[in-house]
């Protein structure tokens, strides 16, 4: 993943590249004389020499690879998830605060051309239905599938929504792991809105779409296919209405139109994106797209998806 943020960060104009740092020195090497740069012994070599950082390590690493760089102000843009556990989440999440330092949290989904274009048609959803499906890699599956894969559809509920959810159930099983393979949870919000959520690591076919019902209509989500459906509830005499094609319109028995909206989705770069974000944020441009505290929010809410699970598996 740290060689991907790379070659991001080289492609910017607004950055000068200057270094790497790996526990595998060979890898370091590598991204070294890909692009040119120059290969830190230790992350306490880079002090006083950047203003900024990208880290790319287990999440297990996540805490005592951050804390330096925010304890001396430099910005982080730090993978997702934020920790392995609360604790840590906390302690990154006041460092930054305490020091003044931009955190972001790597949630590249929030960047999705497709969730970035139906984002400005949500309004006050009512009911959210997530699918992120996974074949089975043989790999990463020393962490729950809920941190792997579920947290980034968490991330975009708590965006959507605004809030943490007021209750929770969950219900998942370990099937070719020890760990959770797929879980399935229903978060209902303050608002009233229910979410149902699943992600699975054991799927015959990949998929990450994400459904949002709501008083004005229907919007799906294919993060993976780059598509894009708004249907929309109006009247018959609405602009929208009237210019609808034949196909594109569809007549209620009430006298209301469903207009099938079509959508240009543009061709871009993700993690560019996030990377060109991180970058506006150190540049005092706008806040992280992604803070701290919301990288906390979502794990806050990953771990008690977990725990619940595992009080499930007990009475199998």
């Amino acid at each position: 993943m740290g060689k991907f943020h790379a070659a991001k960060l080289t492609s910017s104009p607004d950055v000068d590249f200057i270094g790497c740092f790996d526990i595998v020195s060979d890898k370091a090497q590598e991204v070294a004389s890909e692009f040119n740069c120059r290969v830190f012994r230790s992350l306490t070599e880079f002090i006083g020499e950047v203003k900024a950082v990208c880290i790319a390590v287990p999440t297990q690493n996540h805490l005592e690879c951050s804390l330096p760089f925010l304890e001396n102000k430099i910005a982080v843009l730090l993978e997702k998830p934020i920790a392995p556990d609360l604790d840590s989440a906390e302690k990154i999440v006041e460092a930054a605060r305490k020091n003044n330092a931009v955190l972001q949290i790597g949630h590249s989904e929030r960047f999705n051309p497709v969730y970035q274009a139906a984002r400005l048609k949500i309004d006050k959803p009512r009911f959210v239905e997530t699918h992120r499906l996974a074949s089975f890699k043989g790999r990463g599956h020393d962490v729950a599938v809920i941190l792997d894969l579920m947290i980034h559809d968490i991330d975009l509920l708590l965006d959507i929504i605004g809030s943490e959810p007021s209750s929770v159930e969950a219900a998942g099983v370990g099937v070719i792991t020890d760990t959770l393979d797929i879980v399935n949870a229903r978060l209902t919000f303050p608002t009233g809105c229910v979410a149902n959520i699943t992600a699975s690591r054991i799927s015959l076919k990949e998929m990450r779409k994400l459904r949002v019902f709501q008083k004005s209509g229907y919007i799906s989500m294919d993060m993976a296919s780059s598509e894009l459906e708004s249907f929309i509830l109006t009247e018959p005499d609405s602009p929208l209405a009237k210019n609808a094609g034949l196909f594109s319109r569809f007549n209620l028995p009430d006298g209301r139109v469903i207009v099938r909206e079509d959508i240009d989705i543009p061709s871009t770069d993700s993690l560019q994106l996030e990377i060109n974000s991180f970058i506006d944020a150190v540049k005092g441009k706008h806040p992280p797209a992604v803070s701290g505290e919301a990288g906390f929010s979502a794990l806050k809410v990953a771990k008690h998806i977990e725990q619940l699970c595992i009080e499930y598996q007990k009475n199998l």
